[in-house]
């Protein structure tokens, strides 16, 4: 999300995320809409949600609490059929120059955003096993272990790194999601034997999008999805369950 504070505003808010949306509910996949600096512009996301029946996700900035309940409730509104904070975003830096009121959360103050709601709640920004254990401590559904690009801490480790620790510390206590760097489908089963349970892309969406509107996501993400099948048949995997570390070498 932001199309003006990240991708040079060329085309609108709308208009990006109505094409992600698309090209990612008609591809089998969910999208998943965020936050930003700009006030209007978590509106405006759950607006196109709302329209495509709500099937996806939603992201907050790690505000206030009351602030981020009360837009936890716009996304229940919009149907969304899971929440969740990027906590790493306290160290963003588009939100500290538009002089947003973001922090750190205690397991107490996320504990009580979890419980806010009744949808799954999705913690992203997860680095060490030490966060991942707290974690769980709060009662959220789901962990993404993510760097947020490299954005926001330089230094520091690529999430394929820190997945296979995080993964031995909390597999089956919490669902593991990851993201970072992924870009074809062989870096899908990458994350997958590195312990994740699914993966997570960013930026090549709005390349696909702003080249090809939803149907540059459709394409982008059927190119996704014949490198995993093709890797998977390559490294003798029937299915993303049997998908397990003997199939990479770190």
């Amino acid at each position: 999300s932001g199309t003006t504070l990240n991708m040079g505003g060329k085309f609108t808010e709308r208009e990006y995320i109505s094409w992600v949306i698309k090209g990612c509910l008609d591809s089998g996949i969910y999208p998943m809409v965020g936050d930003t600096a700009v006030d209007a512009f978590l509106p405006t996301n759950l607006e196109e949600l709302k329209k495509a029946g709500g099937e996806g996700i939603a992201f907050i900035k790690p505000w206030k609490n009351e602030e981020a309940i009360r837009k936890i409730k716009m996304a229940e509104e919009a149907g969304v059929f899971a929440v969740g904070m990027d906590i790493d975003a306290a160290g963003l830096i588009t939100l500290a120059l538009h002089g947003k009121p973001v922090g750190p959360k205690t397991v107490e103050e996320i504990r009580e955003l979890v419980e806010s709601t009744n949808l799954p709640f999705i913690l992203k920004g997860i680095m060490t096993v030490e966060d991942a254990l707290l974690a769980v401590e709060t009662g959220a559904a789901a962990i993404v272990v993510s760097n947020h690009g490299g954005r926001v801490l330089d230094q520091t480790p690529g999430v394929a790194e820190v997945l296979p620790e995080i993964a031995a510390a909390v597999k089956g206590k919490i669902t593991i999601l990851a993201d970072g760097g992924v870009r074809s489908g062989v870096d899908v089963l990458k994350m997958l034997a590195l312990g994740a349970d699914a993966v997570l892309i960013g930026r090549p969406f709005v390349t696909a999008s702003f080249g090809g509107g939803d149907e540059g996501v459709r394409t982008y993400v059927d190119k996704i999805a014949n490198e995993l099948k093709s890797a998977m048949i390559l490294t003798g995997c029937r299915d993303v369950k049997s998908v397990g570390k003997g199939v990479i070498r770190y």
